[in-house]
């Protein structure tokens, strides 16, 4: 258990030795002087003193001074003045200035003990009273972190209420993707992050493997250097915090706040308090992925993970809403496996299906990041392009389809099986303005390809006679 630290302020070398002597009878204590209220300031603003004990008398500033110093810097920090000079009015003034107690001159030991002993007991209940308070928001704080479940909101809460609650202004969270390798800056505060897109690898190269096994937050006592870049300057990190996010034994991400201006900026009740709530975000960042990983499997198609015909819509619905608002284009490719059904009937089924888990993944690697691949149904796929016009698509749904045509399928599984493809091309606003009329225009161009030389891609031509499709009747009652 830590001692209690006090300062003995007093101009006369006897009477601190007296104080010293008295109060290091008792072992719960560390006694430290000062000569005036000049030096017991500067011991002060170092940090670690728990009470103050001054002479009221003293040359050039006296105790009352140093009473009202403290109340304007440090409103918690406690003093007893001690003097032989003590009458109603002078007590009472520093009482008022924020004066704790005081004790008259000559010191009776047992009676200094008392007023000392008692002003520890009432600093001891504040502090408890104070964690207590602390407590109660933080567990505040942490309930606001578990009640949100979708990833991308909790990593913004995670980030803001750790900035608050442990008193830094400057910091990022970044996301560790595992498979790749490979991190990225998702949250930055108090810095330009264009200018320090690779702050998150220094950090990581200069702190190495201690990162890769961090369980709970840490603040490196040796400080590495990196520095912070600014338009036309730089400054060094002095003091940084690394608080690592889980999902169970996988690191996900790291929050990491720094201060270019401090050593030691980060002390233990700020570690605390970064423990306290790394606890708290870990377990939320649980049921958050595990809540993002069950609205995946419903969007997605079981057997080729790509999105499936029931999110289909709310992709198409959100992209021309887009490019309304834009006044921008976007197109829509309907895919269908030529000859498909030959494969089936010679291989199976199970052939079958692997040949379509290929193919999404062809698509995929196809077209953006921003644009969308799902399965319709059977060997039909549906490729929508974000902000791309007809002639646009017809580049993309050409490069797919010589893709596909190039191809070999289950090759290493000995099969070696070749196919080609067959791709309606529909855009917005060239063809249609709306979602049922953009994919019948889509899958009739597709139809006079599949039913025509196959291997080919066709645009949409608005008007053109053709039998409703299946897809155009369903997405028609949907839109009812």
């Amino acid at each position: 258990m830590r001692k209690n630290r006090l300062l003995v302020v007093d101009d006369d070398r006897f009477s601190r030795i007296f104080c010293r002597q008295i109060l290091e009878e008792e072992d719960s204590f560390e006694i430290e002087e000062a000569v005036d209220v000049d030096s017991a300031l500067a011991r002060i603003r170092r940090g670690g003193i728990d009470l103050v004990i001054s002479d009221l008398v003293m040359p050039e500033k006296s105790g009352l001074d140093l009473v009202e110093s403290l109340r304007l810097e440090y409103p918690e920090l406690k003093v007893i003045l001690i003097t032989g000079h003590a009458t109603i009015e002078s007590a009472v003034k520093a009482m008022k200035l924020g004066a704790l107690d005081y004790i008259r001159k000559p010191l009776n030991p047992a009676e200094f003990k008392v007023v000392v002993s008692r002003a520890i007991d009432q600093l001891r209940l504040t502090r408890e009273n104070q964690e207590l308070k602390n407590n109660l928001k933080l567990f505040d704080v942490s309930s606001r972190m578990t009640r949100i479940i979708e990833i991308e909101e909790l990593y913004n809460v995670i980030f803001d209420l750790m900035l608050q609650e442990i008193g830094a202004t400057r910091g990022f969270l970044y996301l560790v993707d595992q498979e790749q390798g490979e991190s990225r800056i998702l949250i930055s505060e108090g810095f330009d992050q264009e200018l320090n897109e690779d702050l998150d690898k220094q950090l990581f190269k200069a702190y190495g493997k201690t990162l890769s096994d961090l369980t709970e937050p840490h603040v490196p006592q040796r400080i590495r250097p990196v520095d912070v870049r600014y338009r036309s300057s730089s400054d060094a990190i002095r003091s940084v915090m690394f608080i690592p996010l889980r999902n169970k034994k996988d690191l996900v991400g790291m929050v990491v706040y720094f201060d270019t201006e401090r050593e030691g900026a980060f002390d233990e009740s700020a570690l605390t308090t970064a423990a306290f709530l790394c606890n708290h975000a870990c377990t939320a960042l649980e049921n958050a992925l595990l809540y993002s990983q069950a609205k995946v499997l419903t969007i997605t198609d079981d057997l080729t993970n790509v999105y499936n015909y029931r999110y289909l819509n709310n992709i198409l619905d959100r992209e021309l809403l887009r490019a309304q608002r834009l006044n921008s284009s976007m197109s829509v490719l309907f895919l269908d496996l030529d000859s498909f059904k030959k494969v089936n009937d010679r291989h199976g089924h199970l052939v079958g299906s692997k040949i379509l888990i290929e193919l999404a993944g062809i698509l995929k690697e196809a077209v953006r990041k921003v644009d969308a691949v799902a399965r319709y149904g059977g060997d039909e796929y549906i490729v929508v392009l974000t902000d791309t016009s007809a002639d646009g698509a017809m580049i993309v749904a050409e490069r797919i389809r010589q893709m596909i045509e190039d191809y070999t399928f289950l090759e290493q599984e000995k099969y070696s099986i070749k196919l080609t493809v067959s791709v309606g091309v529909a855009a917005y606003p060239e063809h249609a303005k709306s979602k049922v009329d953009l994919l019948h225009l889509a899958d009739e161009a597709m139809y006079r390809g599949k039913y025509g030389k196959k291997n080919v891609v066709y645009m949409a031509v608005p008007g053109l006679a053709a039998k409703e499709s299946s897809l155009h009747r369903a997405l028609a009652q949907d839109s009812e």
